[in-house]
């Protein structure tokens, strides 16, 4: 358990220390994802995976799965593959009538955020089925 938690940890720091030596070396494009470097991107992702960590240090809970959840998780995996191909699909369609003219990094955050929220619904939406 503790061992795990000092993986995470070290992620963080080790991402701090990246974003550090970019940041002093002058390294990376300007506007990355609403920051002005990537540096200053590595840094924050840093230090919030470990506030993260600690925050889910202090409380832990004894999850219970049963069969169903693995079935729902399943099915919702199956619908969220599902629609990432078809939006792969529309996207690859739309940008050859009108070119997509955003940043890529923009882009797939954005579309990652899409396929998040895509498996959160359909495994809402299947727990209440089954």
């Amino acid at each position: 358990m503790l061992d795990r938690l000092g993986y995470k940890i070290g992620f963080g720091i080790l991402m701090i220390v990246l974003g550090i030596v970019l940041e002093t070396y002058n390294v990376g494009g300007e506007d990355f994802l609403g920051f002005a470097s990537v540096g200053n991107w590595l840094i924050y992702i840093g230090f919030l995976s470990i506030a993260v960590m600690i925050l889910q240090s202090f409380e832990k809970k004894k999850r219970k799965t049963d069969e169903r959840m693995y079935f729902v998780a399943n099915k919702a995996n199956r619908i969220t593959f599902l629609v990432v191909i078809i939006a792969s699909f529309a996207v690859i369609i739309l940008d050859g009538i009108s070119r997509i003219t955003m940043p890529y990094s923009l882009f797939m955050s954005y579309f990652i955020c899409g396929v998040l929220v895509a498996y959160l619904v359909s495994y809402w939406v299947l727990l209440k089925k089954y």
